[in-house]
């Protein structure tokens, strides 16, 4: 039978592990189209152009952003970060789900684009938890961890304008709740275009 497409945006404070769960995500959901965000931001780790971003330059995003290629876009923690709304299109006419892993200010420009938004919020248990696992990535230096902890205060406060919280004790956990999540939003009834003629013609 066939449906209609959805974007889901999933949201956190930096080291919240958003980007680990759409990870998982995408390794059991095939139903799953995910939109790699363009940044001007340097790799980190074993991160891979056109895998994890597409890593490039300031004067490159900027220029797209005057030629309309992005959906959203964001300056977060002095770094660009956007989605291309052509991908995103493609996606939600083949009727697929359409995964963005983007932050809080990404997520408030695409809810006043008129898509179908299904809007999720990871945190860790409590915040103590939270500034653990951003000094045990050991990717920033204390003052950039610092900026990030006052900047998640900021994110956090939007929570309730999102469809559900998931809190990332466990990732496994919340890998599986976010998943079920997923699946119940993709089968609701007015997700299918034409139900009734799908079940008696489809012979």
């Amino acid at each position: 039978m066939k449906r209609k497409g959805f974007l889901v945006t999933i949201a956190s404070p930096s080291g919240g592990g958003k980007s680990t769960i759409c990870r998982e995500i995408l390794s059991i959901n095939p139903s799953i189209c995910y939109s790699i965000s363009w940044t001007t931001r340097p790799t980190r780790g074993e991160e891979i152009d056109g895998v994890d971003y597409f890593f490039t330059d300031i004067a490159t995003f900027e220029k797209k952003i005057k030629e309309g290629h992005f959906l959203e876009y964001a300056l977060v923690h002095g770094n660009y970060y956007g989605t291309t709304t052509e991908f995103v299109e493609k996606c939600l006419q083949d009727g697929k789900i359409v995964l963005l892993d983007i932050d809080v200010q990404g997520v408030e420009l695409v809810r006043n684009c008129g898509y179908d938004i299904v809007s999720i919020f990871i945190l860790p248990p409590n915040e103590s938890v939270l500034k653990e696992r951003l000094i045990g990535r050991k990717t920033d230096s204390q003052t950039v961890i610092d900026q990030r902890l006052e900047n998640s205060k900021k994110e956090i406060a939007f929570l309730r304008n999102y469809d559900y919280l998931i809190i990332n004790d466990k990732i496994e956990n919340a890998v599986n709740i976010v998943n079920n999540v997923l699946i119940g939003e993709q089968n609701k009834v007015d997700r299918y275009i034409n139900p009734l003629e799908d079940f008696y013609n489809n012979r």
